[in-house]
């Protein structure tokens, strides 16, 4: 066993030390103050769990060291699965026809398989005439990312497109690190000017081909280093159209034993379908390889430290503990079950209608009034809200399903939502025919009883609380009675001789009618804050979610780069296109001056 910051150790020590001299000092001075005052000497169980606590906390210092065991040498499986990105940088690349351009389309469809293609080991090689390992076999994320970035600035506006001897050669670099078996991605627009070759692709090498443009084409920019373009690529003396060369993918995925191809447009990124090509492909297992480890045996401290700080809780409460489970050992009343709606067979059929959509309005209204008779009034009130206009009194409709729903709104708590019901209800309706006197008279029925009934919860509220202050001041007041002297007892019993005598005491005095006037008082503030919560019964559900202030949350920073690193990325992506750059200029020279060079 060995630490990994056993030059912690001293420190440790240190803050563990004053820690437990500083508790055991706080605790001494206020034990001395329960013996002064309240006549209690500390329990056996107070010394338990000031030394359990203790030790836990040591423990838990301790667990800091990071604690390893001896050196171990372990088998660890390390992926198979090989693939390669091929990416085509030929002058065709640069065309505009998928925004921002194919060749930064192609870079990013890369970037984004890299990301999904977990457990994989990546390379990715750029090719026109010639091709160019630029990341070999590797499964970091961050070299992936610089590599791909050289790319997008690339402006490789003479060179031309070997596709197939591309493909042939990356079967070739297969063979060459090991078996001839992985997955090949390629990121091109198909447009072959090269001259093509039989394809010979054996039967473990999975195809992938993404073609990256449109059947319209597009013009093939020229910029210079700065970037500032001076026009397009001309073949005797007009603008070179480059197309999508769909034929190619059809023809190729003829010709390879597994193989398929994706179209991509400007906002097409078909990683997920790609692997999941490539996962259907026979499985290809694991190597594996050799690593010496340090196995972490931090539990071995962090379990007992924790059981220890838990127990010394345990003895500092045991009152409370002993307490709660006597009470729960104890048998305990069963409450009432919930009632259940009660959904006879001939609403759930109407029900059925419902969800294939084969009742109509007042049908559906209906339903929701049996449903809220039934007692199913969540359901209820969707329909309503549904189905009922709620600006206005719809003539087609019966005021008593306006009726019912604020009702139901009132019973579930929505208050002013309930009272809008009734008062679109009211408004709609003609008070002097008879159905509209009936409809107000039932209105300020049930406005009134429900009124009533949050009068009678609060008085009720009121009471018990009342009863609960009295029942703890008479408590208090034995309390102080138990601990008086001689003296005030004698002081007590004259009183009482006072009081026997007809002579007015202390005592004598009535406090009725403040106690009054404190209830009326009382009574006013309970009445104003009914009406309060009545004209904004949602007052108290606003979030208070700090990050909903400014109506959004704000986003999360992102991870910095150092500046170092930084400066390495720009410095590699330099390097590799003045690599490639100079590779075609070096096959232009050896090529024929009638040869197509995009």
């Amino acid at each position: 066993m060995n630490f990994n910051n056993f030059n912690y150790l001293p420190g440790l020590i240190a803050l563990f030390a004053v820690f437990a001299v500083v508790l055991i000092m706080i605790e001494l001075k206020f034990f001395r103050m329960v013996k002064t005052y309240w006549f209690y000497n500390r329990s056996i169980f107070s010394y338990i769990s000031t030394i359990l606590f203790l030790s836990g906390m040591g423990i838990l210092l301790f667990s800091l060291l990071d604690i390893r065991g001896p050196e171990e040498r372990i088998k660890t499986p390390v992926p198979s699965n090989r693939t390669i990105i091929l990416i085509d940088t030929s002058a065709s690349m640069l065309a505009e026809d998928v925004k921002p351009s194919r060749l930064q389309k192609a870079a990013l469809i890369a970037k984004h398989f890299a990301r999904k293609a977990v457990g994989h080991q990546l390379s990715i090689v750029a090719f026109a005439e010639i091709q160019k390992k630029i990341v070999p076999f590797t499964n970091d994320l961050d070299l992936i990312d610089a590599r791909l970035d050289s790319l997008k600035n690339l402006r490789n506006q003479y060179g031309s497109s070997a596709l197939s001897v591309a493909i042939q050669e990356t079967i070739q670099y297969f063979r060459e690190t090991g078996e001839a078996q992985g997955n090949i991605l390629v990121l091109t627009d198909g447009e072959e000017t090269a001259g093509t070759i039989e394809l010979k692709v054996p039967k473990d090498i999975h195809i992938a081909l993404v073609g990256i443009g449109t059947t319209q084409g597009g013009r093939i920019p020229l910029d210079d280093s700065r970037g500032f373009r001076f026009g397009y690529k001309k073949e005797r003396g007009k603008d070179i159209i480059t197309k999508l060369n769909e034929s190619f993918f059809k023809s190729a995925v003829a010709d390879i034993p597994s193989g398929k191809y994706w179209l991509a447009n400007t906002y097409t990124l078909p990683s997920d379908e790609i692997l999941d090509f490539f996962k259907g492909e026979k499985s290809k297992g694991s190597n594996e390889q050799d690593m010496v480890i340090k196995p972490v045996l931090m539990e071995w401290a962090v379990i007992p430290a924790l059981l220890l700080l838990i127990a010394s809780y345990f003895f500092k409460a045991i009152r409370i503990f002993s307490l709660g489970i006597f009470l729960f050992i104890m048998p305990v009343k069963s409450q009432d079950a919930e009632e259940q709606p009660k959904i006879t067979p001939e609403m759930a059929q109407r029900l059925d209608n419902l969800k294939a959509g084969e009742l109509n309005k007042l049908e559906k209204i209906k339903l929701a009034d049996d449903l809220l008779k039934a007692g199913a009034k969540d359901e209820a009130l969707g329909l309503y809200e549904e189905n009922l206009p709620m600006d206005r009194l719809d003539s087609g409709i019966p005021p008593e399903a306006y009726l019912n729903y604020g009702t139901a709104l009132l019973e579930k708590g929505e208050v002013q939502k309930g009272l809008g019901t009734y008062e679109t209800l009211a408004q709609g309706i003609d008070p002097k025919s008879e159905k509209g006197q009936q409809v107000n008279e039932m209105i300020e029925k049930n406005v009134m009883s429900y009124f009533k009934q949050q009068e009678q919860k609060k008085k009720d509220q009121k009471k018990d609380k009342k009863k609960e202050d009295k029942e703890n001041k008479e408590n208090k007041d034995g309390e102080d009675q138990g601990g008086q002297g001689e003296s005030q007892s004698q002081g007590q019993s004259g009183e009482q001789d006072k009081k026997q005598q007809g002579q007015p005491g202390k005592d004598d005095k009535k406090p009725q009618d403040g106690k009054d006037k404190d209830e009326g008082k009382d009574s006013e503030k309970d009445k104003q804050k009914e009406k309060d919560q009545g004209d904004d019964p949602d007052k108290d559900k606003k979030s208070k979610d700090p990050s909903d202030a400014d109506g959004e949350k704000k986003p999360i920073p992102p991870k910095k780069i150092p500046a170092k690193l930084k400066q390495l990325m720009s410095d590699d992506r330099q390097l590799q296109m003045k690599m490639i750059e100079q590779g075609t200029r070096d096959m232009n020279r050896k090529k024929s001056p009638k040869s197509k060079d995009w």
